[in-house]
């Protein structure tokens, strides 16, 4: 398949990889600014349990003009930006430009598959996934590591896809053949979102808890955060009729605190940091999901008292 990946960052440069590695032909869109970075190869590390796996991948091609995406014959565009970048003028112009591809919506918001879907031409066809593998610019900050992207991608954790079956299986069929665990399910956006109803209002109470995680299992800042990610499934309960009784599980003070015990000793980077770098890094993205979750409490008649409380913490 011929595919365009918008976006060479740390999620970019994964799902690329993997693509590469299954044989198809890989095309990376950036701005015109970034596109000498990508000259001469991408540094990138396989993060294991006990050991790594480093390699200057460069089958690949670089464009970033928007007519050379309308003329290219694309099976699939995969969006590998923050939910912000999503909605800049720059997007809306590569979405118009992609004709009958097979659109790969990554990005995590309440309401940005359905922005996708309103800025696509009739011809394409849009596919819903969920990220599950950890990546990032290398080294963290104060931190030794290679220069490069590093990765995790768990075989516990498949990336998940949705959307119509036959665009959905060569998603899924295009990882698995180059060695990325992903499946189908029924419907991302009412099942997968959960995760991200509990996920962020957990990260905006852990950046009011100034990035430690000594002491935050029990502070009033994961308190809030618990109550919060309550409020936002009952929220998506209801917008979509998503099932979130597991979700809810993972938000009881025990189990939250289990899992901050455990992460740590079960991921092969240092979480503390990479938890802070990466989601300052992408901070506009989480108080916007926020406001999407009060948004649509308010359309729905929903508390939302706690996620305001939340996201009045947090500055911008």
């Amino acid at each position: 398949m011929n595919i365009l990946v918008v976006g060479a960052g740390a999620v970019g440069q994964v799902y690329a990889r993997y693509l590469g590695e299954a044989g198809h032909a890989i095309t990376f869109f950036v701005k015109a600014r970034h596109a000498a970075a990508l000259a001469d190869g991408l540094a990138l590390h396989k993060l294991g349990h006990l050991r790594r796996q480093s390699e200057v991948w460069r089958d690949y091609a670089v464009v970033s003009d928007i007519a050379d995406i309308a003329a290219g014959q694309w099976d699939q565009v995969w969006l590998c930006m923050a939910s912000d970048a999503l909605r800049s003028p720059l997007s809306q112009q590569v979405l118009a430009a992609v004709g009958a591809a097979a659109v790969v919506c990554l990005q995590p918001g309440p309401e940005d598959a359905d922005w996708v879907r309103q800025q696509l031409p009739a011809t394409a066809t849009l596919v819903q996934g969920l990220i599950t593998f950890i990546s990032y610019q290398s080294p963290l900050p104060e931190r030794e590591g290679p220069e490069g992207m590093a990765y995790f991608v768990s075989p516990l954790a498949p990336g998940l896809f949705s959307g119509p079956r036959a665009a959905v299986q060569r998603v899924v069929e295009a990882l698995k053949a180059g060695g990325m665990s992903a499946r189908e399910v029924a419907d991302l956006g009412g099942a997968g979102a959960g995760a991200e109803a509990v996920m962020i209002p957990l990260i905006a109470a852990l950046e009011q808890h100034n990035w430690k995680l000594g002491g935050f299992g029990g502070s009033a800042q994961l308190a809030l955060g618990r109550a919060a990610g309550e409020e936002a499934l009952a929220v998506l309960a209801r917008d979509r009729g998503a099932k979130v009784a597991l979700e809810r599980l993972i938000l009881n003070p025990l189990a939250s605190r289990a899992l901050l015990m455990l992460a740590p000793r079960v991921l092969p980077l240092e979480l503390e940091p990479y938890l802070e770098y990466h989601f300052t890094k992408v901070g506009r993205q989480t108080r916007d999901m926020l406001d999407s979750y009060i948004r649509l409490g308010y359309q729905h008649g929903l508390p939302t008292t706690q996620l305001e409380a939340l996201r009045g913490g947090l500055d911008g």
